[in-house]
């Protein structure tokens, strides 16, 4: 880069808008840690009890309008404020969108919900994303979604994350625009709004010079897969958005490949659903999430 721009060296890199950096031989380690304790403190949660994981596994809200009325404005703060720290944090991302979409009326069952998550915050303070130094450049992605998870609407989630190698470089969490009519179909609209990220991702990496052999994508559902890969629509998918059938050209012209994983390999659980503890910790660990 110095041959392109004027630079001035100032040392390592130590601390880059309120994540802590720290460089060893084997990787980078980011961590919000020094954020998250401010986070902690401002809301006066410094005293509470620890959480397991930031979601109860059987945890549905909705829009619960007989509940009681709340601040707006110290949800959203508490929002905004969640929301910046899952940059370095993925483990809260799915947790804090949902928690999102209740800012215009919030209720008291939400705010006991976002507190969770600061709980859980607290009990995790010094949680990173390790990025090892010896990896390929290979861009790949975990995709997945929650069937009709919306109580209000029965609308589903998309998510997954993407990874250069084995390191994970993209999170991605949120409702989708339609009503699936099957998990199948969730699952299928799901890759195809992957495929467009990772798309752009491939494009973006090319301007830095870095080449991707494949572009992998990783569905946990043999039926979404197969409707991927048939480019002949038929009665049972006529209904959907012709836009999500994007990635079945992908497919075909070989751009993209989409492979299977078994549920329990399936890393985009993380960002799709709420968990039990430990398989919640082994999916943070698995996308590098730790503490050194």
């Amino acid at each position: 880069m110095t041959q392109e721009f004027e630079m001035s060296m100032c040392g390592e890199l130590t601390y880059f808008l309120g994540l802590l950096v720290k460089q060893t031989d084997d990787g980078i380690f980011v961590t919000g840690s020094t954020y998250a304790r401010n986070l902690v403190a401002r809301f006066g949660m410094d005293k509470s009890r620890d959480a397991k994981t930031p979601m109860g596994v059987n945890e549905k809200l909705s829009k619960d309008e007989s509940g009681e009325d709340v601040d707006e404005k110290l949800y959203r703060g508490m929002i905004g404020s969640l929301l910046y720290l899952t940059a370095s944090r993925p483990d809260i991302y799915l947790t804090v969108g949902v928690y999102a979409r209740y800012q215009a009326k919030p209720k008291m069952s939400h705010l006991l919900a976002v507190k969770r998550i600061i709980k859980y915050v607290k009990g995790t303070i010094n949680l990173g994303i390790y990025y090892t130094k010896d990896t390929n450049k290979n861009l790949m992605r975990y995709c997945d979604a929650d069937w009709a998870g919306s109580l209000d609407d029965r609308r589903s989630t998309s998510g997954g994350c993407f990874f250069m190698g084995n390191n994970p470089i993209s999170w991605h969490s949120k409702k989708q625009n339609s009503v699936s009519l099957s998990t199948a179909e969730a699952k299928y609209i799901a890759l195809g709004s992957c495929c467009t990220q990772l798309l752009w991702m491939k494009h973006m990496a090319e301007d830095y010079g870095m080449t991707s052999d494949s572009l992998l994508i990783y569905c946990d559902n043999e039926s979404a897969i197969n409707i991927a890969k048939n480019p002949v629509q038929h009665s049972r998918t006529k209904h959907i958005n012709i836009r999500h059938h994007f990635i079945c050209e992908l497919v075909e012209e070989k751009l993209v490949i989409v492979d299977h994983v078994s549920t329990e390999f399936q890393l985009a659980d993380l960002f799709t659903k709420p968990l039990d503890f430990n398989r919640f910790v082994s999916l943070r660990k698995a996308i590098g999430v730790c503490e050194i």
